[in-house]
C-alpha cells in the first residue's frame, strides 16, 4: 500500500522514494502517489507514467494522503527479502507476496496477481482467525515443551529406578553368596575339627611307638657290652615282641593317616547362567502425547532389548 511516509530501522520516518527510480538503482524522493496503481513517483517518472502506463491515473500528493495509511513497524514482514522493498502484491498461482521487482521478474506470466489494496478489504475478518490459529498452535508448542521437559524428567527417574533395581538384586545375589560362605564354611570348620582330631590321634599314637622302642635302642649299646647272657636273652626278646607290636600299630595308626582335599562344586545350572545375560534392558518406544490422550503407561508400543551381563 503506498503511504506518505516509510519508517526507517529505529521507528523515525523518511520521505517516501519514487518507485521506478528505486528499480533503476536511484534514490529519489517521491512527490505523488498514483493510487490507480499504488506506486510512488518522482515528476519525471509522473509524466512517464501518464504516458506508458495504461489506463487513467489519479495522482494524489504525497502530504495529502491520510494519515491513516501510515504503516506500523512491521519488523520486515512487509518487506521483499531479495529486493529490501514493500510488498504490493500477492500472487495466488505461487501463494507468495511480492514486491515490485518480484512482479516484474518473476511473476509476469502468473494469471494471479493483485494488488495487496485490491485483497486486503476483508483483511481484518481473515487476521482474526489466522491469530487464532496461530494462538492454537503456540498452546500447542507450549503442552509439547511441557510434555517433553515431563519425559525427561520421567526418564531420569526410571534411570534412578533401574540403578535401584539393579543394587536391589546385587544385594540380594551378595547376600545368597554370604550365607552360602557362611554354611560352607561352618562345614568346613567341623570337618577340619574332625580330621585335626584324627590326624592329631596318629601323631600321638606314632610318638608312642618311637619313644618305646627308642628306649631299647638306647639299652642295646650297654647291654652288649657289659650285660649278662640272661640279660641280652631278655633285650632281645622284648625287642622282637616291641618290634612287631610297633608295626602293626603303625600300620594300624597309618589308615588313618590320610589327608582330605577340600574343594567347592559349583552348581552347573549356576556356572550356566553365569555365562548367560541375567539382566536385560528392555526400551518401549510409546506413542507421544499429541498421538493418544490416553495415559502412556497403558499403551502398548515397541519394544526394543538391549541385553547386559551382570557376570
Amino acid at each position: 500500500m503506498a503511504t506518505s511516509e516509510d519508517h526507517d530501522s529505529v521507528g523515525g520516518k523518511m520521505p517516501a522514494m519514487c518507485d521506478p527510480c528505486g528499480r533503476r538503482k536511484k534514490t529519489t524522493p517521491a512527490g505523488v502517489v498514483c493510487s490507480t496503481c499504488d506506486v510512488h513517483l518522482c515528476g519525471e517518472c509522473r509524466n512517464l507514467h501518464e504516458i506508458y502506463a495504461p489506463g487513467d491515473h489519479t495522482f494524489e500528493a504525497i502530504d495529502d494522503v491520510a494519515m491513516d495509511n501510515v504503516l506500523v513497524d512491521m519488523q520486515g514482514l512487509d518487506l521483499c527479502s531479495a529486493h529490501d522493498k514493500m510488498f504490493r502484491y500477492i500472487c495466488k498461482d505461487h501463494e507468495s507476496l511480492c514486491c515490485d521487482d518480484c512482479q516484474f521478474d518473476l511473476h509476469r506470466t502468473c494469471t494471479e496477481v493483485y494488488k495487496l489494496t485490491d485483497v486486503a478489504t476483508d483483511a481484518c475478518s481473515s487476521l482474526l482467525r489466522s491469530v487464532e490459529e496461530v494462538q492454537s498452535v503456540v498452546s500447542k508448542a507450549k503442552y509439547v515443551i511441557g510434555n517433553s521437559k515431563m519425559h525427561v524428567q520421567g526418564v531420569e527417574g526410571r534411570k534412578h529406578k533401574i540403578i535401584s533395581e539393579i543394587d536391589s538384586k546385587k544385594e540380594e545375589i551378595m547376600k545368597l553368596f554370604e550365607a552360602a560362605k557362611r554354611r560352607i564354611v561352618e562345614d568346613l570348620d567341623q570337618h577340619i575339627t574332625s580330621d585335626k582330631a584324627r590326624l592329631g590321634n596318629v601323631e600321638h599314637g606314632a610318638e608312642s611307638v618311637q619313644v618305646n622302642l627308642q628306649n631299647l635302642m638306647s639299652l642295646n649299646e650297654a647291654v652288649s657290652k657289659d650285660g649278662t647272657d640272661v640279660e641280652k636273652f631278655v633285650l632281645d626278646f622284648t625287642c622282637k615282641h616291641k618290634s612287631a607290636w610297633g608295626l602293626a600299630k603303625l600300620m594300624e595308626l597309618q589308615k588313618e593317616n590320610y589327608n582330605v582335599q577340600h574343594t567347592l562344586e559349583w552348581n552347573d545350572r549356576l556356572l550356566t547362567a553365569m555365562n548367560e545375560q541375567l539382566v536385560s534392558l528392555r526400551h518401549t518406544e510409546l506413542p507421544s502425547a499429541m498421538d493418544t490422550p490416553v495415559d502412556n503407561d497403558h499403551v502398548a508400543g515397541k519394544d526394543k532389548l538391549i541385553s547386559i551381563n551382570i557376570f
